[in-house]
């Protein structure tokens, strides 16, 4: 009688492993928003927070660099199928458990900007979609207070190290 082994497909091996990696020990609770909550100006000290999307062919990574007084800064990467990379930083505030940010990026050649929304559940983030409108040059939600949530890509929590 001959064994028959099953072949592992890598990616689903490098999503458990992302998954493992993300997971904290002995505690279920997000400490992304107590950060958020207990910075301090006077503290120059600021954790980097980092969540990645790997899909068969497309990667976004979101890093969050500094807190502090609800702002918050960070870097933000597409690497989306037959697209242009899409990578920049972005700039703005937490709302509850929503970040909606200003995203300025370098794309297909040239440097735009337009409004991110991301919502924070636990070691996931979803990015937020809505209709935007363009004022000055920037493409803003036309009802951030109405943002679908959960439709598209959904980031998880990872190192940061190493992941540059």
């Amino acid at each position: 009688m001959m064994i028959q082994h099953k072949k592992i497909n890598p990616i689903h091996f490098f999503l458990l492993v992302l998954m493992a990696c993300g997971q904290r020990n002995g505690s279920n609770t997000d400490n992304f928003h107590d950060n958020v909550r207990d910075q301090s100006a006077s503290d120059p000290k600021v954790e980097n927070i980092c969540f990645a999307y790997l899909g068969e062919k497309d990667t976004v990574r979101l890093q969050i660099d500094q807190k502090a007084d609800g702002k918050v800064k960070g870097v933000l990467v597409y690497k989306l199928f037959e697209k242009d990379l899409n990578s920049g930083s972005f700039e703005g505030e937490m709302s509850g458990d929503t970040l909606i940010a200003e995203y300025s990026f370098a794309a297909e050649g040239k440097r735009s900007k337009r409004e991110v929304a991301f919502l924070f559940r636990d070691n996931l983030v979803l990015e937020g979609y809505g209709p935007v409108k363009e004022e000055d040059g920037v493409f803003r939600f036309e009802t951030p207070n109405e943002l679908e949530f959960g439709q598209g890509i959904q980031l998880l929590r990872i190192n940061c190290e190493g992941g540059g």
